[in-house]
């Protein structure tokens, strides 16, 4: 095994994933959106997905990380396109469910991965850096979320498909960290967003975490 970069398609080719802990899940024409998805864990995420047989929108903040992965997908016989824009932009939620529906005219899955970190101290965190990491990571997948509700919110039990929303927090959320209280205190808000959604959504099958 090469190293992260190795798409999930290889790595159960290899014997990588064991199916008896991690078992294959059928994700059979289900759409997904992840964000973040140019590297790393969204990387991996957007990977797997599309080697269970999800349609993918790999989103990310550069055009070349997002085109690069897709086209490792697509190339492995998967399905993805790629989608490069800011989720902080005001459009983006949008913009990113807009790009799922009109490929394949559905959506299903929300993976709101995107985010970073801008550590300091509190007494020298200013205004617009506390509120950059809010805009981040609580108000960007507040919009997608916004954006997604006529694809999600099914009232016809016998329309409704596999749907869910995964919001992508931190232990700095749940226990605080030294230098990032800006940090902390957004993916703290990821987890209230989250808890809020299961509520309302969860009647219409919806699954939040």
């Amino acid at each position: 095994m090469r190293d992260l970069q190795t798409s999930a398609y290889e790595a159960r080719a290899v014997g990588v994933i064991d199916e008896k802990i991690a078992p294959r899940t059928s994700l059979i024409n289900v759409v997904a959106i992840i964000t973040g998805a140019g590297q790393g864990i969204g990387e991996a995420t957007a990977k797997l997905f599309a080697s269970h047989g999800a349609h993918v929108v790999v989103s990310d903040l550069d055009a070349k990380k997002a085109e690069d992965v897709a086209s490792q997908i697509t190339k492995a016989g998967g399905s993805a396109i790629a989608l490069a824009g800011n989720v902080m932009d005001k459009d983006f939620g949008e913009r990113v469910v807009k790009a799922a529906v009109d490929k394949w005219g559905k959506l299903n899955i929300i993976v709101n991965n995107a985010g970073f970190t801008a550590d300091r101290m509190a007494h020298t965190t200013d205004d617009a850096t506390f509120q950059l990491m809010l805009d981040c990571h609580i108000t960007a997948p507040f919009r997608i979320i916004r954006a997604a509700a006529p694809y999600f919110r099914i009232k016809d039990e016998n329309k409704r498909e596999n749907m869910a929303i995964v919001n992508v927090s931190s232990t700095s959320g749940t226990h605080g960290n030294v230098g990032q209280l800006n940090y902390s205190a957004a993916k703290s808000g990821v987890l209230g967003l989250t808890k809020t959604m299961c509520k309302e959504w969860g009647p219409f099958g919806v699954r939040v975490n």
